[in-house]
């Protein structure tokens, strides 16, 4: 377990700054699926006793990013492939319907930080930077449900990207795949800009299933790998 990139902050709870800290590791891969979460371990790393540690473990389990195995205690959700589909897909109706949303109500700042956002990503794609490809990806996503203008859509939307978040490097792994990340981005600003709502939803939809049907097929070939 690496916790050595947390550094804890003043006046943090000790369970807060658990569940933050563990969450933000198994989101970005630092803590791998399957992997075990002793409970005992855990709290010697971050200094704290046992009970901040169970409090953020249930509440991770709540999250479904952790779960209780009958053999080994708590471990690393790991999801298989029909689950990420089934998740992938709700995610695509809730981006539609965002993209939809903001097509009426996006504003012209909003629209400057989507382009701003989307050159930044070709940088990043340019430099070879895929931390950075991430961040732009994420915070795309965000400017559009902000501009939605929907609080539970946008709490909807808040709650399946971190499950998301864990996958989402798999296409940058791929040079062909981020190069059309980056056009299904531009169209998708495209259509908000000509505040199109029918075409902006089928633009977000679109690229949510083309990143579902991409990530579905990596998680079965490295499923099969481990077979052979």
């Amino acid at each position: 377990m690496r916790t050595s990139h947390v550094t804890r902050k003043d006046g943090l709870q000790s369970s807060e700054f658990v569940y933050r800290s563990l969450k933000e590791q198994i989101i970005s891969g630092a803590l791998a699926p399957d992997m075990r979460l002793i409970e005992l371990a855990i709290a010697a790393e971050f200094g704290v006793s046992r009970t901040p540690v169970r409090e953020a473990l249930k509440r991770l389990a709540v999250e479904n990013l952790v779960l209780a195995d009958p053999a080994r205690g708590m471990v690393v959700h790991a999801p298989d492939a029909r689950e990420i589909e089934d998740v992938f897909i709700v995610r695509e109706a809730l981006d539609g319907l965002a993209a939809r949303l903001a097509a009426h109500r996006i504003t012209p700042s909003e629209l400057a930080r989507l382009r701003v956002v989307v050159d930044a990503m070709e940088q990043a794609i340019s430099d070879g930077r895929r931390e950075q490809v991430v961040v732009a990806n994420t915070h795309f996503h965000d400017v559009i449900y902000a501009a939605a203008g929907n609080e539970m859509l946008e709490r909807l939307g808040r709650d399946l990207r971190d499950f998301v978040r864990r996958f989402t490097t798999l296409p940058f792994a791929s040079s062909e795949r981020v190069d059309h990340v980056l056009n299904e981005h531009r169209d998708i600003v495209t259509a908000l800009e000509n505040h199109d709502p029918e075409v902006a939803e089928a633009a977000a939809r679109a690229h949510l299933a083309a990143a579902r049907e991409y990530v579905v097929r990596m998680q079965l070939q490295e499923f099969e790998k481990a077979l052979a």
